[in-house]
């Protein structure tokens, strides 16, 4: 075979690769009712993009594995282990027609959106891995096929936190979340001799004033657009091969959740002090104490949603900030011998 001919992609290849785009973009009309809907999820619309983007950036090297221009020195993957690759695809596809049945009958919903999203994404590395290829037509090494799905890790699975992550995880702990908040800001709040009781979700000041921790403070937007963030950054930014850049992207998404937790105690604590010495009203005034519509209101906007920005913004430097120290993480210093 010719390199020209090597160097391009297969006519099956692309077939699958068609697919895989025409089911992204059915994908994308099942989330786009939670984007559109779910002030938390509104970051969903920078998905498509981003998943675009980091194929774009890792196309050379996805290219060279799938035209068998670039393979590993390793045994060939076993017949065994192919045939539960194409059972897997052809079960994801199964249960990807199955979603987009239902969502087209009954509408949105959490049984569609799942079944959608997982079929997409056990299609898409299934795909990925039956489509590697070796050199001359051989047989395609495990290790080069597992390079391959770990370049389509991100791309694929990054559907799951724009959609199935509402209802896998932030209809289950956004309850925990918001009264555990409650209850750390009001134990600040006594820390600091203050004599205030807790109903519910509402801290009730000595004065009588009240604020309550509504659903909004739960914390669940900045968890799941900081686990976003988090997981974008970790793919295009962190370095490394197998499994060191793996643990690296797992930590920065934990890292992410956990600061987006942290930032929020933070937010509603400073709220809350607020409140406790201007008055709850004050929180839907600027911090001059002007109210909106009014001539002179803050273009940063209420207390509020002033806190709220701040929270998000200093998450993001802080993500940022993990890049370079988690690329140093178990990586050996050079020894430089002292002159």
């Amino acid at each position: 075979m010719s390199a020209e001919a090597q160097s391009k992609l297969d006519g099956t290849t692309r077939g699958l690769g068609l697919l895989l785009i025409g089911m992204a973009a059915f994908t994308t009309w099942d989330q786009w009712a939670i984007w559109s809907t779910k002030d938390d999820y509104t970051f969903g619309y920078l998905v498509p993009f981003f998943c675009a983007y980091v194929l774009w950036d890792r196309w050379e090297e996805l290219r060279a594995l799938l035209t068998g221009e670039r393979a590993d020195v390793a045994a060939p993957t076993s017949q065994g282990f192919l045939t539960l690759a194409q059972l897997l695809a052809f079960a994801s596809l199964a249960l990807f027609g199955f979603g987009a049945a239902a969502r087209a009958i009954f509408g949105t919903g959490i049984g569609p959106t799942l079944a959608i999203c997982f079929g997409l994404a056990g299609a898409a590395l299934a795909f990925t891995f039956l489509s590697v290829r070796g050199p001359s037509e051989a047989v395609a090494t495990s290790a080069s096929r597992w390079r391959a799905v770990g370049l389509m890790l991100f791309p694929t699975c990054v559907w799951m936190i724009s959609g199935p992550f509402l209802f896998l995880v932030d209809n289950q702990i956004k309850g925990e979340l918001l009264t555990n908040v409650t209850e750390i800001v009001s134990g600040i709040l006594r820390a600091n001799d203050h004599a205030i009781r807790v109903s519910g979700n509402t801290i009730i000041f000595p004065n009588g004033d009240a604020v309550g921790v509504a659903e909004a403070c739960s914390g669940i937007r900045s968890l799941s657009a900081c686990v976003f963030a988090g997981a974008f950054l970790g793919a295009v930014f962190l370095e490394g091969g197998f499994p060191g850049a793996m643990l690296r992207r797992v930590a920065m998404i934990g890292l992410a959740g956990f600061t987006a937790i942290l930032l929020n105690i933070g937010r509603n604590t400073y709220l809350t002090f607020h409140a406790l010495h201007h008055g709850s009203k004050s929180l839907e005034r600027d911090l001059a104490g002007i109210e909106h519509g009014q001539a002179g209101f803050s273009s940063f906007g209420t207390v509020h949603d002033l806190a709220g920005n701040v929270a998000m913004v200093a998450a993001l430097i802080i993500l940022v900030a993990f890049v370079p120290l988690l690329n140093r993480l178990g990586r050996p210093r050079d020894n430089q011998t002292s002159a």
